[in-house]
């Protein structure tokens, strides 16, 4: 994109939506932030989103037409859309979420091939909405840098597209340390286990997520609850909470006589009071290109188990080498959480994970993403 030395610098940050709370958004008016402080006008170009939002963040808001038709062409009109209002505007820097090509910086926040194969164990149809546009900009290059939620991403991009690592960063999403911490999540955490039935002496294993529990792979969280239940016999009860159907897992749930075990709840606002309301948050994702739950559960001093298919396992895996657990079997499962709940140093190992979770703060992430983006101003 042009420079000019007579005004002030525009930044354009594109991304099809910025209506929801989702981490992509999030992201999105972090990045807006960031731009600002290093001197730059910053405009958001969406399809949807809300302006007194993007206002909050420094940012004005643009919204492009959208293509009314589902399909990978509704992508690609974003794509077109974006390019033509840079060729009105000229941006000095534009940032990509994956739909739209940039000569600058692209930000992915999911491996959709990779995906299908973990989750479905087959390759996505040809013209798949998200891939086509997705193999379209990854596949032409014309980028600067491809920033990543993992190096789980990185090393797919690497094999799947050719992209060579140094024009790859691998940027972890960062959590909010005044919500989640500690004391915030402990506040009468008795009182926060007894409203989830949880009863005196009993331990608390629990699935947090936005939804998509097949992604999450709630259903091997249950069959590894069996097992514990063989082990611990009625010490223990089970939390999921997401949005998304839940009626197959509470059938299997029933089916396995895990009724009465099982606590299922809606997303909350409060969620940190769930974490600290845990004895252990299990992730057993078939992949997740980050899991921010992972990184906030730890703030909390949550203990944690997670798949090494979960990004946010490279943030503990050389040190907590026993807490990422390869093997999808409940078997290996159920051993490794029986044998946290049954560990003198839990509490120990929590406070732990959360000192290793300061270091991925928002504001420790938002100084990495402005020391980033001048250095792409300068490449």
């Amino acid at each position: 994109m042009s420079a000019s030395t007579q005004r002030q610098p525009l930044a354009a940050v594109a991304i099809r939506q910025v209506e929801k709370s989702t981490g992509a958004s999030r992201n999105a008016f972090e990045q807006a932030a960031a731009l600002q402080a290093l001197g730059y006008r910053v405009v958001i170009l969406a399809e949807r989103g809300r302006p007194a939002l993007a206002e909050r963040y420094g940012a004005q808001l643009v919204r492009l037409p959208r293509w009314p038709f589902k399909g990978a062409f509704r992508r690609f009109w974003f794509n077109r859309r974006v390019h033509a209002w840079c060729r009105r505007h000229q941006p000095d820097l534009l940032v990509s979420h994956g739909d739209v090509e940039s000569n600058d910086v692209v930000y992915m926040h999911n491996c959709v091939h990779l995906a299908s194969q973990r989750i479905h164990g087959q390759a996505l149809p040809k013209h798949h909405e998200v891939a086509a546009i997705h193999d379209y900009v990854l596949k032409r290059g014309h980028f600067k840098r491809v920033a990543v939620n993992s190096q789980m991403m990185a090393d797919d991009f690497k094999a799947r597209y050719g992209i060579p690592q140094e024009r790859i960063e691998v940027s972890y999403p960062g959590y909010d340390p005044e919500q989640f911490n500690p004391s915030r999540a402990r506040i009468d955490r008795a009182t926060m286990r007894g409203s989830l039935g949880v009863g005196e002496g009993q331990h608390l294993v629990g699935l947090v997520t936005s939804g998509n529990f097949k992604k999450r792979n709630v259903a091997a969280f249950i069959e590894t609850a069996a097992l514990i239940e063989q082990k611990l016999p009625g010490s223990c009860r089970f939390l999921v909470v997401g949005k998304d159907d839940a009626a197959p897992y509470q059938q299997r749930a029933k089916e396995l006589g895990l009724e009465k075990s099982f606590i299922w709840r809606s997303t909350v606002a409060d969620v940190e009071r769930l974490y600290g309301a845990l004895d252990i948050f299990a992730l057993p994702a078939h992949i997740e290109e980050f899991g921010r739950v992972a990184l906030e559960a730890m703030a909390c001093a949550t203990p944690v188990v997670l798949s090494a298919w979960v990004g946010a396992s490279e943030l503990i895996r050389d040190e907590f080498a026993e807490l990422i657990v390869a093997d999808e079997s409940p078997e290996e499962w159920a051993s490794r959480i029986e044998a946290l709940l049954r560990s003198e140093n839990r509490d120990i190992l929590g406070a732990r994970l959360a000192d290793v979770a300061t270091s991925y703060s928002h504001l420790k992430q938002y100084e990495k993403l402005k020391k980033s983006f001048r250095q792409l101003a300068n490449l």
